[in-house]
């Protein structure tokens, strides 16, 4: 028996969620009887399937929290025979690229180009000798 992601996608926006892309495989005169899926924060998942010696499926699944996860994916056959494939994705808490001024910044900003735009006129106000 043969178990393979073929893909795993993101979504990176809150709550993070992912596409896992699966592949079994069991060998011929033989068809699968299910796939067990475990996403790693405590939810699984059980499809049945009849009559297919290939499957492939694609599952979504969204994580509440920032944290490792471990995917599992087990695939049965009617004879008994099992496979599983497992994949970690990793969701750690965005930091943003830039933090947003707050107003005792642009306060700041605005006080220095005040000051500034005074003293430079000061300096070109000509006084009579």
């Amino acid at each position: 028996m043969q178990v393979n992601f073929n893909s795993v996608q993101v979504d990176k926006t809150p709550p993070q969620s992912y596409s896992f892309g699966v592949d079994a495989k069991t060998s011929p005169g033989l068809w699968i009887t299910r796939l067990h899926w475990e996403f790693g924060d405590g939810a699984f998942l059980d499809v049945p399937y009849c009559c297919h010696n290939e499957v492939s499926e694609v599952r979504n699944h969204a994580y509440s929290q920032p944290g490792s996860y471990t995917v599992v994916v087990v695939a049965y056959d009617n004879a008994g025979n099992f496979g599983d494939a497992f994949v970690t994705v990793n969701w750690v808490q965005p930091v943003p690229e830039y933090q947003t001024p707050g107003l005792p910044l642009l306060m700041s900003v605005f006080a220095v180009l005040i000051v500034a735009t005074f003293a430079k006129n000061k300096r070109s106000v000509r006084r009579p000798v």
